[in-house]
């Protein structure tokens, strides 16, 4: 009949004939386990979000089943989309929810300004115009690449701005409108959302997804970074990783002619907080934060 081995019907002798229990069988405290544990799951909008009206106090079969006949009877409805991520999440190219104006520190505004130059590629002649113009300043302290990495982040954008500022001087000069106005830092005074949707996802903060029954403040970015063997490696590499993290906050930065929409993150530290189970599944420990320093992705990076 095709019956696995393990599975075959087992009789004692003198006894009763009885099925052996399958892999998946549970035992009734470890059905309760997993009854609680679908309850409380959060998952993001579009992905099963609903389960947990799945699992009431009473019958699980009942509502089951119940669910199983609505979807049956949607197959036959015209258009009807049973499965996968919502339509309007689909079509949305991009959308935001929850917006407010706020201020912020200077300190914090020069991070995410800096971070929309270092990943713009009109500027990135300008950025080894810079580390060059570093290393002949300081010819001794450049040659610790971990030094001159930080002296470039700290002066970039005062420099950047100077160096515009002269080229606009001259008359015949070809700097573009997207240069001009990157040179200049964006407003102190922005709009923060709640959520955001791009490119057929929809993410959330942090804080809205503790008020939610979904989670959708998740995030990963492949970027690529500074690797130190040790912390006294003068000589570091540079490398692409993954990196997972939450989203904190989702802000949109206004340069007067155009806006970028940025999510400031918590990282997680990849040695300490993420690993890959037996079964290939990817293990985030949220709780193990990463380097703080490092915030800011562009919304259209967010995986």
């Amino acid at each position: 009949m095709g019956i696995r081995e393990s599975l075959k019907p087992v009789s004692e002798e003198g006894k009763r004939t009885f099925l052996p229990a399958a892999c998946y069988t549970l035992s009734r405290f470890e059905k309760k386990q997993f009854c609680s544990t679908l309850a409380g799951v959060k998952v993001p909008t579009g992905y099963s979000s609903n389960i947990k009206s799945l699992v009431p106090e009473g019958c699980i079969i009942e509502c089951y089943i119940a669910k199983e006949a609505v979807e049956f009877c949607s197959e036959y409805l015209a258009n009807a989309r049973t499965i996968g991520v919502p339509k309007g999440i689909e079509e949305r190219i991009e959308s935001r929810s929850g917006f407010k104006v706020i201020p912020i520190d200077y300190k914090t505004l020069c991070e995410a300004h800096y971070y929309v130059l270092q990943n713009t590629t009109v500027v990135d002649p300008y950025m080894c115009k810079h580390l060059s113009f570093v290393r002949t300043l300081h010819p001794m302290k450049a040659k610790n690449e971990k030094w001159l990495q930080a002296e470039h982040k700290r002066s970039f954008s005062s420099w950047f701005k100077r160096k515009i500022e002269t080229e606009l001087a001259h008359p015949e000069n070809t700097i573009s409108q997207q240069i001009r106005w990157l040179a200049h830092e964006p407003k102190r005074e922005f709009l923060s959302y709640s959520g955001y949707g791009i490119g057929g996802y929809y993410y959330n903060t942090r804080d809205h997804d503790s008020r939610s029954t979904t989670q959708n403040s998740g995030v990963m970015v492949e970027a690529e970074s500074l690797h130190m063997s040790t912390a006294k490696d003068k000589n570091p590499i540079y490398a692409n990783m993954l990196y997972y993290g939450v989203i904190e906050d989702i802000w949109e930065l206004n340069y007067t002619q155009f806006k970028i929409s940025i999510f400031r993150c918590k990282w997680v530290d990849n040695k300490g907080g993420v690993k890959v189970d037996e079964n290939g599944f990817t293990l985030v420990d949220l709780n193990k934060e990463g380097d703080p320093n490092d915030q800011f992705i562009f919304a259209s990076q967010a995986k």
